[in-house]
């Protein structure tokens, strides 16, 4: 697909226009959706709820989703409990959205899969101050 919107836009692999699916950020449906994941806003507790995969085809994507979604929370909630696949490039976005909040401010992730969690422990992010495994027990929220 040839970018006639000029440079500086991004788009998916289907042929969508990034800002086009920012610009529902603040509606109802999808604010990032591909041929492998969906990502929807939640109200109660604020935040996003992941169903797919996340990997190197979407995992840029993903952490810019999260980075103008979840700017005006202070304790965003990341409900992962629909996520079934993801690899280190997915892992790392995750992270990298936690270290960009700073002081005062907690990525809390519910329902990673095992494995991830693992991983997560393994490297040490999850000694991230800014980075909750969030056992809250809300499934399907």
């Amino acid at each position: 697909m040839r970018n006639v919107r000029g440079p500086g836009y991004l788009w998916t692999a289907e042929g969508y226009f990034m800002d086009d699916i920012f610009a529902r950020r603040n509606g109802h449906g999808p604010v990032y959706a591909d041929s492998h994941l969906v990502v929807v806003r939640t109200k109660d507790p604020a935040g996003l709820r992941f169903a797919g995969e996340i990997d190197i085809s979407n995992s840029d994507a993903v952490a810019q989703t999260m980075r103008l979604v979840l700017e005006e929370c202070t304790r965003p909630h990341i409900d992962l409990t629909g996520l079934s696949f993801s690899d280190i490039s997915g892992i790392r976005a995750l992270v990298e959205i936690a270290f960009e909040l700073g002081n005062g401010h907690q990525l809390q992730l519910h329902g990673l899969p095992t494995q991830l969690q693992t991983v997560m422990r393994v490297t040490g992010w999850t000694d991230t101050p800014t980075l909750v495994l969030c056992e809250c027990g809300r499934e399907g929220i």
